[in-house]
């Protein structure tokens, strides 16, 4: 089944609301267009997938606002090099302790209201940030942070599992890029505005508008149409159970096994990214706008990268395992040249050419996993993937706190992106027998075994 821009029904097809899973990974229609050319055609007829990624567009467009002044409050506070780091761990965390839980939820109950409530929560603590910077306050500015984090872990993991269900199955691949690429871009807008907003007007003007994003967002949810899933399972009541669950599915399929473990290869190098305020601030002196240039640079990659990636495996599931293998290595090699960057230009290069392929290696996992796996079981795999993820940053984000307060930055920028190559180069090497050329595409078997 299709829809129309109304989001009325359109039953010349089979849509992902149907009984059938796609065979593998599409590409859409040889067309002739570029990309951005099928995604404008895709957000002008599918209104309940443009709603979702507006909705998306939103929120992370106030979350990178907020992000800038937050990093720029606590080092101010603190004067600590590991302070802004420390923001990162905040963010992330949170998401790996309650994305299990929310994957639970999202297989269970109503995922429209899991993400509605979550968007219209966590404005409690966007404003909170106003009192951290009125009472000059971090330990609160980090708790701030890490609520938001923790209702996030409800809302974005879910929009994985939502995806397959608000656009046909042709149009899948395209759709994940999209969405995967919002976060990029809205960091590539959010942080270089929120560093030039919070440069011109002060701190809290981004955290006020961090606020009123979630509740546009929420507003936007509520109105699509389509369902978010094929109906609600039996999910288990427990988390240990609904991990064991997942793990049970997950075990004899390598293709599965491999794909929710990559997000990690870059998670253990990330905590460089914590530091990136720290190069702006003291190695540049560039201030909070100097933060935003760089944040941005790391969403211009991540922006980038999800449509490179789709030029280089589309239509080919041996090709996207090995890119996202060789995304990691990337990601690694680029950011291992930031402590030889002269000058903030350059710095700016090194990190932008580094996420893009962060931000491949990111999307193509997450299409990769949808294809896959069964609607049933995908809002549990989806949740764990991101919450396997989010550990692995969180904790390189701790390491880089620790490391460049007992070692120095220097020494940090090099220890955590070779934590990342190696993952990288050993994840190729496990996985060989799933993306040299001529072997059968991994992706569209375990899709026909899951149908």
């Amino acid at each position: 089944m299709t829809r129309d821009d109304t989001g009325s029904l359109d039953r010349s097809g089979e849509g992902p609301g149907s009984e059938h899973r796609p065979a593998g990974l599409t590409g859409g229609p040889a067309t002739g267009q570029s990309q951005l050319a099928e995604l404008a055609d895709l957000l002008r007829r599918n209104a309940d997938f443009r709603k979702l990624f507006f909705a998306s567009v939103v929120s992370f467009l106030g979350d990178w606002f907020a992000l800038v002044a937050v990093a720029g409050l606590v080092e101010g506070i603190t004067g600590s090099e590991g302070s802004t780091a420390l923001v990162f761990a905040s963010e992330v965390l949170p998401i790996f302790l309650f994305a299990p839980v929310a994957g639970m939820l999202a297989d269970r109950f109503d995922r429209k209201r899991i993400m509605v409530s979550s968007a219209v929560l966590r404005t409690v603590p966007a404003l909170g940030l106003l009192v951290a910077a009125a009472t000059e306050s971090a330990p609160l500015a980090y708790l701030c942070v890490a609520s938001i984090s923790m209702l996030a872990a409800f809302y974005e993991p879910i929009v994985g599992a939502v995806v397959p269900n608000v656009v046909d199955s042709e149009d899948l691949s395209l759709a994940q890029a999209a969405i995967g690429s919002v976060w990029g871009t809205m960091l590539f807008l959010g942080a270089a505005i929120g560093g030039v907003i919070t440069w011109a007007f002060g701190r809290e003007a981004s955290f006020v508008v961090n606020a009123a994003t979630f509740v546009v967002a929420a507003g936007l949810i509520v109105s699509i149409r389509r369902p978010f899933s094929e109906g609600q399972v039996r999910a288990t009541a427990s988390v240990l159970a609904h991990v064991t669950e997942v793990w049970r599915f997950v075990r004899p399929r390598k293709p599965v096994r491999a794909l929710m473990i990559t997000k990690a290869g870059v998670g253990v190098g990330n905590g460089i990214v914590g530091l990136l305020p720290i190069y702006a601030l003291t190695v540049f002196e560039a201030g909070d706008l100097g933060t935003g240039v760089l944040l941005a640079m790391r969403g211009l990659g991540a922006l980038v990268g999800p449509y490179v990636g789709r030029a280089l495996y589309r239509d080919d599931g041996n090709k996207l395992v090995f890119w996202c293998g060789a995304s990691i290595v990337t990601y690694a090699l680029f950011y291992l040249l930031l402590p030889a960057a002269g000058a903030r230009w350059i710095a700016a290069a090194v990190v932008g050419l580094a996420h893009v392929g962060g931000g491949n290696q990111w999307v193509a996992s997450t299409t990769g996993l949808q294809v896959a796996t069964p609607d049933q079981v995908r809002g549990r795999v989806m949740s764990l993937d991101f919450s396997l993820a989010t550990l692995g940053i969180g904790l390189s984000s701790l390491v880089a706190a620790a490391l460049a307060e007992s070692i120095g930055l220097l020494g940090a920028s090099l220890v955590l992106p070779g934590f990342s190559l190696v993952y990288g180069v050993l994840w190729l090497v496990w996985t060989r027998d799933l993306w040299r050329w001529g072997r059968p595409d991994p992706l569209a078997r375990e899709a026909g075994v899951a149908s």
